[in-house]
């Protein structure tokens, strides 16, 4: 099902919503690139732009958790509370079976840049199942961002592989059940604004983390060990922008293209800002006697071995889920991967020229 198709089909079971306020909630805090550089400058420039204009539009933007959690945010959205929110599928995983899939692709995302092109494209023309399932809870994914590569942080000195045996970790991606157990490790499932908690309190001993989330989830406060030689791959499935589907189908058709031209540009400078900000997040742990190490060959090779077998695992969980087309919506992404690697490849990481590859591609499909 294209996206256009998508969109005319489900109109019919809009839910009203705001057509003068677009309130938006995320549970990220304030200074998470996905705020800072994404919806809060982009929001100010929709509204100055379209001021005493037909398509004026004004925003309510609560961050840090205000209105929703992880959890709960798909509700909020489904049901009109909202009209804009953030959402991470692996947290609303029973509803948004395969699209999670794409989120448990991470092992073999490299970098952010790629894999939100990739991802944004993958969910938006290439995953009809995805499409349906947001679908049936009433709301519109508006493409995927990606983070800066995630590393294991741990509250304690650690120094080898073998006092990983029996520690607890964290990390809200399913990806990292298999990898936490295949390091003798037991997981739970958080999202990263509990990370620093759960640290402190020993609730867990180490988390996957960016290193950005040191600044923006202050897990710098907690962490005294940073693994710095093997990165575990971005993820590639952040929805910043989930819209409500009666705010989004009551809608001009110049709020929509004002949309559908904003949403890349913000998506590429959120991925920016997340490898920008790793450079502070590293300083400023650095700063607070953290140690940033090398667990050596052992680790490197671990990791090797699991990646390759990911597309089989991946496929096999989604299916476990109930998830329908995996195969070849993970085989889609993967091979929109590979292009995407080569687009970075050839403009560079400018994401400003990224965004206009990414809105050539799929958003100039949302209002043609």
């Amino acid at each position: 099902m294209k996206l256009k198709a998508f969109v005319a089909a489900l109109a019919v079971v809009a839910i009203p919503a705001s057509a003068e306020t677009f309130k938006y909630s995320a549970w990220t805090p304030p200074p998470a690139p996905n705020n800072r550089l994404g919806t809060v400058p982009m929001f100010e420039k929709i509204t100055a732009e379209t001021a005493g204009t037909e398509n004026e539009m004004t925003f309510e933007n609560f961050m840090g958790g205000q209105v929703f959690n992880a959890f709960t945010t798909l509700a909020g959205l489904r049901d009109g509370v909202v009209d804009g929110g953030i959402l991470v599928p692996g947290y609303n995983s029973a509803e948004l079976k395969t699209h999670t899939t794409m989120g448990e692709l991470q092992a073999l995302a490299k970098e952010g840049y790629a894999a939100a092109g990739a991802g944004t494209e993958t969910l938006l023309l290439n995953c009809p199942e995805c499409l349906e399932e947001y679908g049936a809870q009433n709301v519109m994914p508006m493409g995927v961002y990606a983070t800066a590569p995630y590393h294991l942080m741990c509250n304690f000195d650690l120094t080898s592989m073998d006092q990983l045996q029996g520690k607890r970790s964290a990390e809200g991606n399913p990806m990292f059940n298999r990898w936490a157990a295949s390091l003798g490790m037991s997981r739970q499932g958080l999202p990263p604004n509990e990370f620093q908690q759960a640290l402190a309190r020993g609730t867990v001993d180490c988390v996957f983390a960016p290193k950005d989330w040191l600044v923006a989830f202050s897990l710098a406060d907690v962490v005294k060990t940073v693994v710095d030689d093997v990165s575990h791959g971005v993820f590639p499935a952040v929805v910043m922008m989930g819209v409500n589907k009666g705010t989004w189908d009551g809608m001009t058709p110049g709020r929509k293209e004002i949309f559908a031209r904003e949403i890349p540009q913000a998506i590429m400078n959120v991925v920016d800002g997340y490898y920008l900000d790793e450079v502070k997040g590293k300083d400023l742990a650095l700063a607070n006697g953290a140690k940033f190490i090398s667990l050596g060959d052992g680790f490197a090779q671990a990791w090797a071995d699991f990646q390759a077998s990911e597309r089989t695992e991946v496929i096999a969980a989604a299916e476990a889920r109930g998830a329908t087309g995996a195969a070849a919506a993970v085989d889609a992404n993967i091979a929109l991967l590979a292009e995407w690697e080569a687009i970075v490849e050839d403009v560079g990481k400018d994401p400003v020229l990224l965004a206009a590859r990414l809105h050539e591609r799929v958003f100039a499909t949302l209002v043609d």
